[in-house]
């Protein structure tokens, strides 16, 4: 078949040329400036700018210039509001100025224009995308359609025609920027266009002779136009079906334009110039005929399938009567019988449509796809979807039993919309660059879309696409047996219905139920509607973000345990899939952690600090690196301590299946940190397991040990597992170089020397200056004097330099009104510091130094009482006097009860509580592996002592008891110096002969100490520099306190009675305590059970 010539090619020349105006030259003035542009301002600028030979004055007008004038002129106003009525200057020179940069950016640059190689490459562009969105039939419509242009576009060589050749460029162009994306019409109109190409309309048939001959003569319509009639006019009724016109007999009187009329006829060339053999004529009809036939019946074939079409019937008959053998005649005998009763307002079954339940079938996978479908409508009144009420029927369902049916997919529907709602949601929050911001009443919350939110939608999402390609799968088996190209296949609503609880079971269901309880926990609300579950990831809630990944995982590894425990696989496989993939990213998360360490803070370069993910279990606090306090708290398991789960439970951060091995991820990770930056890389450790540099995810863990992740328990012990060589590594290195180089033990050898006075050479050499300096009555508590006493003593006896001097520091703090003489509290404000070195301080923090210290001053108060009990002795002439042996005596008991229990408490403090604790504690602490057991096993050490010391909260009573004995002591004293004077004597010390040398001042208060011994005259006359030297009985000197704090009036031995009773209930009351500790658990029972066994002698 030819095609048809364009009209531009055959139009005649006499019909332009009468058509065509005019040219422009012969209309347009001489000079444009001259009255249609006005004058230009240049006459009034100065002589420079008039001179500048680029002025537009020296240019003559042009076609363009003349056609654009008005509109500049009209720009001018409309932008400036200047007209050449208000302001004739200004809009000049306006005027001027858009007309020099308009025009010459035209006259330049041009407009925007293109070439046929870049249209080319466009539209082959256009084809090439049209193809990869499976439009092939619109790219190959556009294909054929461009290549019409550019062949038809050979033909434009009429310059005056309104398409030139010449810028056939530019009209494709503007097309392809006036293009529109595709819609249904576009892609209708292409199938169309393509479908008329293949299969062009068959020309009409010639008449001919033969066929006239073959009609009726006075039959048929093939007189029309004969004779002059008019056209559709016969010789029969040419007046009925005439236009009452007469028909001119002149052929030439039409217009010539009827000449043109000739082009719609483009196949007359064509035409058979002798009639064609009746034979071959009646074969090519006969072909023709039956393919115009097939085509019918196909487009009538498709019409009968279209059930959704108003107009489609069944081809049951529905007026049969009912039958039992017979199930399509259910449906209809039930809605005759309904239909008999009005008040059910039933029409009967003429007036309903029925389908095939195969269609039926089609139209549930469409409704649980989510797609639009005649079976199922939303619900106006909830967010569910219920059975349409216009819903056709089947013929071998009742309408309630279909109801029935329906209604189950209806709901499976419901959820599935639900949860495809979520999924999107969270998709196009993620693909949303602009971040909702949190307004100033939200302050303190934080936002629910989180890494592990997004990977729990992903695997939702994976569940959806599987169930879409089940469904998928099922239409191509309809299909493929309809076609007869597969297995025959019988169908119905009830077999749909068990394949899918045999293939998903209740996957969706349980999805859906942990939305919405994830949705109630991050609203704190017990009854969350089932339709806010996809505002999920735009909700802002105080519930920190840790503990929202928690809740999630945990709520989808214990309900597949539960599935499984149920014998449910199915489910429990989904579930277990959509746990392990919503666990990657907290998964990845404990691998950066563990291989990278803990980020430490830079203070000098912020922006380089790294962070960690809100919605990891291991919290930063935020510390300096260097504070003692920043191994145990700088990082930290996150515990919502503000925050309290529903029930009132305290809300954890750390999901189920980490549980077991958090403390150890926490300690790895600040271990590989602190060596990073201690400059010591972790790569391997050959004291244990190789570490892998590689992290697998979750899925490839639990492929490689085959195990299952429905367990909690196995799971567990998996990642436990996999977590310990890193954890041992990292710990034996780092406790490594503590003790190699940072010389750890050295610094707790030399704290525990000091402390617990283990280095007892040199505490007791100080603690005797010390008391030395208390019972001179003078001002022990100077820093100075305190600090080079202890360097003194310390250089002195300190042959192994075990306590370096320049560590320790010693100072008071105490109140300077106690008195020393009235009880031993006041060493309570003496306080013993001692540097501890980086990173020791983590082991050694200032709350540990501070027990250290506390255990110190208590053993120093036990010395401070036994030092006072040695120096009651009388020696000289009073001892020798016959009415004091008596009172002496007593005096001498007491000092042995007091005596014993000094030394039976300070015996137990030494032999049980410090020297068996120090020995067990080095024999484990050699054994530890990381810094968190080192300060553990330190931590509990510390515990163990302190207890025993009494110094716990716990045993405070028996720590004020203890103190009331040692107490005791210092009024013990009191008493007998009030007794025997300065008469007496420290028998730790070496007897010496002293030179006496008292002078008229100290004899002088000597008068107000109250003794037994012989009065001494004081002379006025003496001198106060006087010196006797007293030889033979002469009583030694003693430390003589003011009579104001130790006079005690009265009996003496009342005192003695009271005092030992006192001592005798302290003694008591301790046992008893000891005995209730020795009965319990805590570590320190055998040690008071020692107490108590050896406190059993006081009543013997």
């Amino acid at each position: 078949m030819s095609t048809p010539s364009s009209t531009l090619s055959v139009r005649p020349h006499s019909r332009a040329l009468q058509q065509r105006p005019s040219s422009s030259l012969s209309q347009r003035p001489s000079s444009s400036a001259s009255f249609a542009r006005p004058v230009s301002s240049a006459s009034f600028r100065p002589q420079s700018r008039v001179s500048r030979p680029s002025s537009r004055i020296s240019r003559p007008a042009t076609r363009q210039s003349t056609r654009l004038l008005p509109l500049f002129q009209k720009l001018v106003t409309q932008v400036t509001d200047l007209t050449p009525e208000n302001d004739e200057e200004d809009f000049r020179i306006a005027l001027d100025f858009v007309s020099r940069n308009l025009e010459h950016a035209t006259a330049t640059k041009g407009g925007p224009s293109s070439d046929m190689a870049t249209m080319d490459k466009r539209f082959h562009g256009f084809i090439e995308k049209f193809r990869i969105q499976s439009n092939d039939t619109l790219a190959e419509a556009l294909k054929v359609s461009y290549r019409k242009v550019k062949d038809s576009a050979k033909e434009l060589t009429n310059i005056d025609g309104d398409v030139k050749l010449a810028h056939l460029a530019d009209h494709l162009q503007l097309l392809a920027l006036l293009s529109a994306a595709p819609v249904a019409s576009t892609l209708k109109h292409a199938n169309a266009y393509i479908e008329a190409i293949r299969h062009p309309p068959e020309p009409s048939p010639s008449l001919t002779w033969k066929d006239i001959l073959a009609e009726e003569p006075f039959e048929g319509q093939h007189w029309e136009g004969v004779y002059g009639l008019p056209s559709g006019s016969t010789v029969e009724g040419w007046e009925k079906r005439s236009d009452g016109s007469t028909p001119s007999l002149s052929p030439w009187d039409d217009d010539d334009d009827d000449l043109d009329d000739d082009d719609s006829f483009p196949y007359s060339e064509d035409l058979p110039s002798s009639p064609v053999p009746a034979e071959r004529v009646s074969c090519y009809e006969q072909s023709r005929l039956q393919l115009s036939y097939q085509h019918h019946r196909v487009v009538e074939g498709l019409q009968a399938r279209q059930y959704w079409r108003e107009e489609w019937r069944t081809d049951i008959d529905l007026s049969r009567p009912f039958n039992l053998g017979d199930p399509s005649t259910l449906g209809p005998s039930f809605s005759r019988a309904l239909g008999d009763r009005t008040a059910l307002l039933i029409y009967g079954p003429q007036h309903e449509k029925y389908i095939n339940e195969h269609d039926a079938f089609r139209e549930v996978l469409m409704c649980l796809q989510g797609r639009k479908n005649l079976m199922v409508t939303s619900n106006p009144t909830t967010s569910s979807l219920m059975p349409s009420p216009s819903a056709p029927r089947l013929v071998h369902l009742t309408l309630a039993s279909q109801t029935s049916i329906i209604s189950s997919f209806a709901q499976l529907a419901s959820t599935m919309s639900h949860i495809r709602k979520f999924t999107s949601t969270i998709l196009s929050n993620l693909c949303s660059t602009s971040a909702s911001p949190i307004s100033s009443m939200h302050l303190l919350s934080h936002n629910t879309q989180s890494q592990t939110i997004e990977a729990f939608a992903d695997a939702v999402d994976s569940q959806l696409q599987k169930f879409d390609r089940w469904c998928a799968d099922k239409e191509e088996q309809i299909c493929r047996a309809h076609a007869g190209i597969g297995d025959q296949l019988v169908v119905s609503l009830l077999g749909l219905e068990k394949d899918i609880k045999d293939a998903f079971s209740v996957t969706f269901d349980l999805l859906l139920a942990i939305l919405q309880e994830l949705t109630g926990y991050v609203m704190q609300s017990d009854n969350t509607p089932i339709d806010e579950v996809y505002m999920l990831a735009s909700l802002s809630s105080r519930v920190p973000p840790a503990a929202v990944t928690a809740h999630l995982l945990d709520a989808c590894l214990y309900a597949a345990e539960e599935q499984s425990s149920l014998g449910d696989h199915i489910t429990t496989a989904a579930l277990t899939e959509v746990f392990v993939r919503s666990a990657q990213p907290l998964w990845a998360m404990v691998g950066r952690w563990v291989r990278d360490g803990m980020p430490v803070r830079d203070t000098w370069d912020v922006a380089e600090n790294r962070t960690l993910e809100a919605e990891f279990f291991v919290e930063d606090n935020e510390l300096p690196l260097m504070d003692p306090e920043f191994w145990a708290q700088g990082y930290v398991l996150r515990t919502s301590s503000n925050f309290q789960a529903l029930g009132g439970a305290k809300a954890v951060a750390v999901p189920v299946f980490l549980e077991r091995a958090a403390n150890r991820i926490l300690e790895t990770g600040k271990a590989v940190g602190l060596l990073r930056v201690l400059g010591i890389p972790l790569l391997s450790d050959t004291d244990g397991d190789p570490v892998d540099v590689r992290w697998p995810s979750l899925t490839v863990l639990l492929g490689q040990h085959k195990t299952y992740a429905s367990d909690p328990e196995s799971l567990a012990h998996l990642v436990s597992d996999k977590i310990a060589p890193y954890y041992t590594s990292s710990g034996s290195r780092l406790t490594r170089v503590l003790t190699e180089d940072c010389d750890l033990s050295r610094h707790i050898t030399a704290i525990q020397g000091l402390y617990l006075m283990t280095r007892g050479d040199v505490i007791g050499h100080f603690a005797d200056v010390l008391f030395a300096k208390m019972d001179s009555q003078q001002h022990w508590q100077d820093f100075h004097f305190l600090n080079s006493a202890f360097g003194d003593v310390v250089d002195a006896n300190n042959a192994t330099k075990c306590i370096e001097t320049s560590l320790v520091r010693l100072s008071y703090r105490g109140s300077n009104s106690t008195a020393i003489a009235q009880t031993v509290k006041a060493l309570d404000g003496l306080l013993v510091e001692y540097a501890v070195p980086f990173p020791l301080s983590y082991i050694l923090t200032p709350r540990v130094m501070s027990i250290y210290g506390s255990i110190f001053v208590f053993l120093l108060q036990i010395r401070r009482a036994k030092n006072i009990l040695e120096r009651i002795l009388v020696r000289g002439a009073i001892g020798n006097e016959l009415h004091m042996k008596h009172e002496l005596k007593v005096f001498y008991a007491m000092r042995g009860k007091l005596s014993w229990f000094i030394n039976t408490l300070l015996n137990f403090m030494t032999t049980h509580v410090l020297y068996s604790q120090i020995a067990t504690f080095h024999k484990v602490f050699n054994e530890a592996r990381s810094l968190d057991e080192m300060i553990k096993i330190h931590s509990d050490h510390l515990d163990t002592i302190q207890c025993g010391c009494l110094l716990l909260p716990e045993t405070s009573a028996l720590h004020r008891t203890v103190l009331s004995a040692l107490d005791m002591c210092l009024r013990f004293s009191n008493i007998f110096v009030t007794l025997a004077g300065d008469n007496t004597h420290d028998i730790s010390q070496l007897s010496i002969i002293m030179k006496r040398h008292r002078g008229r001042r100290q004899r002088r208060l000597r008068r107000d100490v109250i003794g037994f011994s012989e009065p001494e005259t004081i002379s006025d006359n003496e001198s106060d520099d006087e010196d006797e030297d007293i030889v033979g009985d002469a009583p030694e000197p003693s430390f003589s306190i003011d009579a104001s704090a130790m006079s005690y009036e009265g009996d003496l031995s009342h005192h003695l009675e009271k005092l030992s009773s006192e001592l005798d209930g302290v003694v008591r009351f301790l046992r008893r305590g000891s005995e209730s500790w020795a009965g319990g658990m805590s570590k320190s029972a055998s040690a008071f059970g020692a107490l108590a066994f050896a406190l059993e002698d006081w009543d013997s």
